[in-house]
C-alpha cells in the first residue's frame, strides 16, 4: 500500500499524472489557407513535440493523447504560409475537454476554427507575449 501511494506521488511531481480513466481525445489540424498555399505546422506540449510537418492544401496531421489528471494539457502550434509565423493555443483542456473529443481545426489566414456539429467557431491567432529585442 505504501509502495503505491509513494508511486502515485511521484508520477505527480514529475507531472506524468495520468489519469487511464480519461477519456482519450485528438488533434486535427487541415490546410484550408486561402490561395492554396503549403502550411508549415510544428505543434507541442511540455512533454510531447508532434514536429513539423508541411501540408498541402486541404491535407492534415493529427494525433491523439490522454488529458492529463489535474486538467493542465496544453499543446500550442506555430504555423507559417509565408506571411509570417503565428501561434495558436490548439488544445487547452479546461477550454476543450468538454466541447470536442477529435478537436478538427481548419487553418485559415484570419485564425483557426474548429468545426463542430453544432456550430464552427473561429478564433483569432494568439498575440505575441514578448518582443525579441535587437541589440547593438
Amino acid at each position: 500500500m505504501l509502495f503505491l501511494l509513494w508511486t502515485t506521488l511521484l508520477a505527480i511531481c514529475h507531472g506524468s499524472a495520468i489519469d487511464p480513466r480519461r477519456k482519450p481525445s485528438a488533434v486535427t489540424v487541415i490546410n484550408e489557407v486561402e490561395g492554396g498555399p503549403k502550411l508549415m505546422v510544428h505543434c507541442k506540449s511540455k512533454d510531447d513535440d508532434i514536429g513539423v510537418h508541411i501540408l498541402p492544401p486541404h491535407q492534415n496531421i493529427r494525433w491523439g493523447f490522454r488529458p492529463d489528471f489535474f486538467g493542465r494539457t496544453l499543446f500550442f502550434c506555430a504555423m507559417d504560409w509565408g506571411e509570417g509565423l503565428h501561434w495558436f493555443d490548439i488544445y487547452v483542456e479546461s477550454r476543450d475537454y468538454d466541447r470536442c473529443k477529435d478537436c478538427r481545426w481548419l487553418i485559415k489566414k484570419g485564425g483557426p476554427c474548429l468545426t463542430n456539429p453544432e456550430r464552427d467557431s473561429c478564433h483569432y491567432w494568439n498575440k505575441k507575449k514578448y518582443v525579441v529585442e535587437r541589440r547593438e
